[in-house]
């Protein structure tokens, strides 16, 4: 027995030094199958032992293994490969990139990465390449016509002015309907913080601006309730989660850089056809102090009116004291009342001997195309990134340049980031970010103004209305705007000049953001993980208005200096647990605690006048009225979820949270609202042929959302003041003009959603359709109260808005060759009808102060969001015009009404994508169909003969209707007994004019249908190589070349004709539910970029 044992052991023994014998060195490398390049980090592990190694910077590995081993080599996004050693010593691998694995997780509510297949809400995932090097420094510009459900609306063409931003529609009246912002698991404020009145400043940012789109690694859009439930209150109108490239991990190991840089020019998108052909004045007669071209024809257009006319009517003298084709200089002629005394002293050049002004030509200017100036867009940005095996590094520093094209306006951005994640040897996780941005803005005062003629609005408004409508003959660009003596206002009459206002009546606006996050998780046990993430985001805005004397609007000058502060600070404590019961069925529990604190504090100093016109200060003025206010609010909430899943094809996911809101009454500050959500894959439940329908998935999901007030809406409290009487100080207490609600109740948006996602043809065919019905009820709304009850409104819960719409996502592959040429085309679509349910006890709100009292916004019971109300011309009761027997023109209706509808029927985003050998074209048109435009640029060119569809001035014109009694509003009958026709004929001054149609007209006939459809964006890179890099620079690791325009072409078939007036821009400001106004904002501009991008 002894020597069978002793034998055994032996042959053990030769067994084992065999074995130890076939072990030898393998070595190798492992590339990428996209490009070729080099992969560090890769884990290249002996199957079925512990024994391991990684990739080295150079993707080389070394590794003992014996014949029979197998190699397992696996690498973050890409398919793993397990490969059988034999007889071989080196073994090189190619990866490829996983794509199935790539588009599984997406980052949902309060951070939490799901598996997309198991959603059962529509949600939509942008890469920050779609949003990088695009000539479009703005991040919710660049997102416009990508996302379905999506609502994007460019503020104006002022460089940094605010974006409106709406998912799903509108939820509130008079509220925020803009959804909640959360970057790097931080919420970021998106306000743009103004008091002003609606037709003043709207060049004013919102805070989005402050995030650079080059240092965006993606961007997923939360659409439903269901989706963003679990952010509590603030998330009633969607989420958009942003990550940075500072507060995400790269997959790619080892150190590499990253550096960016693009520059672009931009002009004026497009001017109005204008009329050359005649002059200042009016009834066809020059006068130098008229605004507007209603005057004589121009000597270089009277031969050409004679000839057509067949006849002599108009001579080339337009004074006898002057030469034939010229006028006295408009600025110093006693025949202009306004500027003779003012500037004689000041331009005795421009004086003949006996008194009256040089002679000058009557000709033609491009005053409009002369006034802009070609701006441009200068990025850069440099980003360092180092990954271990259990760390990551990343720090990005970036600088916007944006010079606009009116002269003095611009912006600055410059960000620095630092963010990074380890594990640490006990297991803990730790990551975190910080992120520094100082954003500068300089602009005119440009904001929206009603193109009136006199004092008021037209001084205090928008510069564009001072320039569009300038008469045609004035040399804007040629002729002083400013007295050299005393630097003041220098114009043909009482209005400011656009030069002047451009270099001395600037808004400045200086931004200093910090935010950052931290988050410690730490698997308890293998089934249960505790996640803790706190997070700080606060700024602080110093904004400057002044006004410089010597002006029309504020001849002594003003000053107004604002300090702006916000806070936010966020705490989110998570508990998740997850089990697999059997092979098939598994769970998985979240628990969680969610504290915030907001505040915002906000104080100012107005002085005025100004004491000396080179010292613009608070300071420098002789009186100075100062405020201050601030809020303080805090929420917390409790929130749980539980996701069931079966055979990783059925999955059935519900959530309560309860919010408690320091901003209602104590009997109403908690309240619960609970979501649940189903997904069901039948393509893994049921045999379909693959190569028919390759994916397939229906989903379903309810939710309701909870919606707290503003601060200070609960309790009424009394205004207290100190003032002095007789030297003595006295208190006063007084009641404020609004009643608050001591029974104030949260606000409710309830949801169900339906949907599918289908993939046809391995995957050449996607589609992503969902039906939404959105109900938002006891809305917090100001109404009107009687003023026997002392107050003049009060807040309280009385509305309800619908929302109901289709979402669609269609990705086609039409050609996808062997050779690499793909093309892709992805169409989303959008169709959203909101309506009013309920308007509160008086049936509408009207939101008015556009600078008629007519004009606004009204809210009204049945109606869809929003309509545009203002005068109209009155008519009988078959519709016909009652026209004036006096005057022929058309009689105003009595009281105001609703004269458009300013949302859109659908709108349509189709981008198309051709990749071929390191070359990508990508083209975006985008379509919006319908939704009237109040246009005051419209109504203002009219009136002032500006338009060349006015050149024909010989007619003269009958309006459409019948004769009617003034007093009565009936029409007038003949002896007939029917309504007399009007043939009362008018001259086209007359038409446009007076009370016709023009700006001095009825509302109505300024609305127009805003369907437009343009050329959003285009880009054509080529990326170099990797292999042509390695094998010729020893530099660079990877190097793209783009170009890129944006919004170079568009189209609006409705809009007056010859006008070439872009109907997507926002007269107001971006966080306003008033909608639908053209009221003299900025033109849009067009961009052109060259870009590069290179990895070291």
């Amino acid at each position: 027995m002894r020597k069978i044992l002793f034998l055994s052991f032996l042959l053990i023994c030769a067994g084992c030094v065999t074995v130890v014998a076939q072990d030898r060195k393998i070595t190798g490398k492992v590339t990428s199958a996209e490009d070729g390049s080099a992969l560090p980090g890769v884990s290249v592990v002996v199957k079925g032992t512990s024994k391991g190694v990684n990739t080295d910077g150079n993707g080389s590995y070394s590794i003992d293994a014996s014949n029979s081993s197998t190699l397992v080599f696996s690498f973050v996004g890409t398919v793993s490969q397990e490969i059988a050693v034999g007889n071989r010593t080196q073994i090189n691998v190619t990866l490829a990139a996983d794509t199935k694995q790539l588009s599984e997780v997406v980052v949902t509510a309060v951070g939490i990465q799901r598996d997309k297949k198991a959603l059962a809400f529509a949600v939509s995932n942008v890469k920050g390449s779609d949003l990088q090097q695009r000539s479009e420094p703005d991040p919710l510009r660049a997102l416009s016509g990508k996302v379905p459900g999506v609502n994007i609306t460019a503020g104006n063409g002022a460089p940094g002015a605010g974006t409106r931003i709406t998912i799903r529609g509108n939820n509130s009246f008079t509220g925020n309907n803009q959804p909640l912002f959360v970057v790097d698991g931080i919420p970021f404020d998106n306000g743009v913080n103004s008091t002003q009145g609606y037709n003043q400043n709207t060049v004013t940012s919102n805070r989005a601006y402050d995030i650079d789109p080059n240092n965006i690694e993606s961007m997923t859009v939360l659409k439903g309730a269901a989706a963003s439930a679990l952010y509590g209150s603030r998330a009633a109108n969607g989420v958009i989660v942003i990550t940075t490239k500072a507060g995400s991990k790269s997959a790619r190991k080892g150190l590499e850089v990253t550096y960016n840089s693009s520059y672009s020019v931009e002009k004026i998108s497009s001017l109005p056809e204008y009329q050359d052909s005649y002059s200042q004045g009016s009834n066809q007669t020059y006068n130098g102090g008229f605004i507007g071209n209603w005057g004589t024809a121009m000597p270089d257009a009277v031969d050409r009116i004679n000839a057509a006319l067949g006849f002599e009517r108009y001579s080339k003298i337009i004074d006898p004291d002057y030469p034939a084709g010229t006028i006295p200089h408009p600025l110093v002629d006693a025949t202009v009342p306004y500027g003779a005394a003012r500037y004689k002293t000041a331009f005795p050049e421009l004086l003949q001997a006996n008194g009256r002004g040089i002679a000058v030509p009557l000709k033609a200017y491009d005053i409009v195309g002369g006034f802009f100036r070609t701006g441009k867009v200068l990025e850069n940005g440099i980003q360092i990134n180092s990954t271990g095996d259990k760390t990551s590094i990343n720090a990005s520093m970036s600088r916007t340049k944006n010079d606009g094209i009116v002269p003095n306006s611009s912006t600055e951005r410059t960000t620095l980031s630092f963010g990074g994640n380890a594990t640490l040897v006990n297991g803990l996780n730790v990551s975190g970010s910080v992120a520094y941005t100082r954003t500068n803005q300089t602009s005119p005062q440009s904001g929206a103004g009603y193109y009136a003629d006199y004092g008021g609005l037209a001084s205090a408004g928008s510069i564009y209305s001072r320039l569009f409508y300038l008469p045609r003959n004035y040399d804007l660009n040629g002729y002083p705007f400013e007295n050299p003596v005393d630097g003041s206002n220098v114009f043909y009459r009482a209005l400011d000049n656009p030069l002047w206002t451009s270099k001395y009546n600037l808004y400045t606006s200086s931004v200093n953001r910090v935010y950052g996050n931290m988050a410690l998780s730490y698997d308890v046990t293998p089934w249960l993980n505790l996640t803790a993430r706190g997070g700080l985001n606060t700024y602080s805005e110093i904004r400057r208005n002044q006004v410089r004397p010597g002006g029309t609007f504020q001849p002594l000058g003003s000053v107004l200096r604002q300090d702006l502060t916000n806070s936010e600070v966020d705490f989110t404590f998570l508990a998740t647990a997850q089990h697999d019961f059997t092979e098939k069925f598994n769970a998985k529990l979240l628990l969680g605690f969610n504290p915030n604190e907001r505040s915002y504090s906000e104080s100012g100093v107005a002085g005025s006048p100004v004491i000396d016109p080179n010292v613009m200060t608070t300071a420098a003025t002789l009186t100075q009225t100062a405020y201050e206010y601030s809020r303080k609010r805090r929420l917390y909430g409790i929130f749980s979820e539980l996701t069931l899943g079966y055979g990783n094809y059925a999955f059935i996911t519900a959530s309560v949270r309860q919010d408690h809101s320091s901003t209602l009454p104590a009997a109403n500050n908690s309240y619960i609202y609970p979501a649940i959500s189903g997904s069901l894959i039948f393509t893994d439940i049921f045999a379909l042929p693959k190569n028919i329908i390759n994916f397939g998935k229906i989903r379903a999901n309810y939710a309701k959302v909870g919606k707290d007030a503003d601060p200070y809406q609960v309790n009424t409290a009394y205004n207290l003041s100190r003032t002095f009487y007789n030297a003595t100080a006295i208190s006063t207490a007084s009641l404020p003009s609004q009643l608050n609600n001591a029974s104030l109740r949260p606000e409710f948006t309830s949801e169900v959603e339906l949907g599918a996602e289908l993939q046809f043809l391995n995957n050449r065919i996607g589609v992503d359709i969902a039906n939404f019905n959105r109900v938002s009820t006891d809305l917090i709304v100001t109404r009107q109260l009687p003023n026997t009850t002392g107050f003049n409104t009060e807040i309280t819960n009385a509305g309800k808005i619908s929302n109901k719409g289709w979402e669609l996502g269609l990705t086609l592959v039409p050609v996808k060759l062997r050779n690499g040429f793909t093309w892709t085309s992805f169409v989303a679509y959008t169709r959203i009808r909101s309506k009013v349910e309920d308007a509160g006890p008086g049936g509408e709100i009207f939101i008015g102060g556009t600078g008629l009292s007519s004009l606004g916004t009204i809210f009204r019971n049945g109606l869809p969001y929003g309509q545009i109300y203002g005068s109209v011309n009155a008519r009988d009761e078959n519709g016909n015009l009652l026209i004036n027997p006096n005057t022929g023109l058309p009689i105003r209706a009595a009281s105001a009404s609703i004269i458009g509808d300013p949302n859109t029927r659908y709108t349509l985003g189709w981008t198309n994508t051709v990749s071929f050998k390191g070359f990508n074209l990508n083209i975006l048109l985008d379509y919006k169909a319908g939704g009237s435009l109040f246009s005051s640029t419209a109504a203002s060119l009219l009136l002032r003969g500006q338009l060349k569809t006015s050149e024909d001035r010989e007619g003269m014109r009958v309006i459409p209707g019948v004769l009617g009694d003034p007093a009565t509003y009936k029409p007038l009958l003949g002896d007939d007994g029917k309504p007399i026709k009007n043939t009362i004929a008018m001259s086209a001054f007359q038409y446009h004019f007076t009370d016709g149609y023009g700006a001095y007209g009825a509302d109505e006939v300024n609305i127009y249908d805003a369907t437009v459809i343009r050329l959003r964006e285009i880009s054509l890179g080529y990326e170099v190589p990797k292999t042509f890099l390695k094998k010729y620079t020893k530099v660079f690791g990877g190097l793209r070349l783009s170009a890129s325009g944006r919004n170079l072409w568009f189209y609006a078939p409705n809009m007056l004709p010859g006008l070439n007036f872009d109907p997507e821009i926002l007269s107001n400001f971006s966080d306003s539910n008033i909608q639908g106004f053209d009221l003299g904002a900025s033109p849009s501009t067009r961009r052109f970029g060259l870009n590069i991008t290179a990895t070291f």
